[in-house]
């Protein structure tokens, strides 16, 4: 083929593209009508949902383009969102805050209203009123997560971000607990290292005999100290 044949191969495919994601904005607009808080105030996000719908197209597609489909389908299903009323995402982190800035990006694409917060505690207290979410560094100075088992017990762990396999900062928003994703769990406990609970875990950080790690295992919000999951 030509090039010029190749480019208009490549700008009908583009009108198909726009036709299909205009359409499916549509969708989303309707399912944001249909969508509702049986248990109060959540935030109208379903992390199972866009896990689902991540997995299933990041399976279907070759290995040399699911990395650039991944990214692809979280700005597409963020626009989606966006569709439901905007979310706002406040970012904390004192140390490194563009890496945070970036996996909160990333996570939510461009149609979310990302600002950075000056204390951990105003950015819970903005997932706190269920419009918005907060994504914190796990910062060694400022043990914050403490207070997901005392005074933000409303909100829950929904995802994680980092440069490798551990996170460096979590999501948190006010998520209905049956809408989590089916990731590792989360989990506050007392006790320090030997802690508390039934299962092994992996040490994120601790504090005063507080430890915040990840488990792998089947574990209910609320029970051996779990705050949530990440996907």
């Amino acid at each position: 083929m030509t090039l010029d044949a190749l480019r208009l191969e490549i700008d009908h495919l583009d009108d198909q593209m726009l036709a299909l994601f205009e359409r499916r904005l549509a969708l989303a607009s309707r399912v944001g009508r249909a969508k509702g808080a049986p248990d109060g105030p959540h935030a109208k996000l379903r992390p199972d949902r866009e896990q689902a719908v991540l997995d299933r197209m990041t399976g279907q597609a070759s290995e040399d383009t699911r990395q650039a489909v991944a990214g692809l389908w979280r700005e597409v299903v963020g626009w989606g969102l966006a569709r439901q009323g905007e979310l706002k995402v406040a970012v904390w982190s004192p140390t490194e805050p563009a890496l945070a800035y970036d996996g909160a990006r990333s996570r939510f694409g461009r149609a979310a209203a990302i600002k950075m917060a000056r204390t951990p505690e105003a950015a819970l207290a903005q997932a706190a009123e269920g419009g918005g979410v907060a994504v914190l560094a796990i910062n060694h100075a400022e043990p914050w997560w403490i207070g997901l088992r005392r005074d933000w017990s409303m909100l829950s762990v929904f995802d994680g971000f980092g440069d490798g396999p551990i996170p460096s900062s979590l999501a948190i928003g006010r998520i209905d607990p049956a809408a989590l994703p089916s990731g590792p769990r989360v989990l506050v406990q007392a006790g320090g290292d030997a802690g508390e609970g039934r299962v092994r875990r992996r040490g994120l950080h601790t504090h005063h005999g507080w430890t915040l790690s990840l488990v792998e295992a089947d574990i209910p919000v609320g029970e051996d100290g779990c705050v949530g999951a990440i996907g």
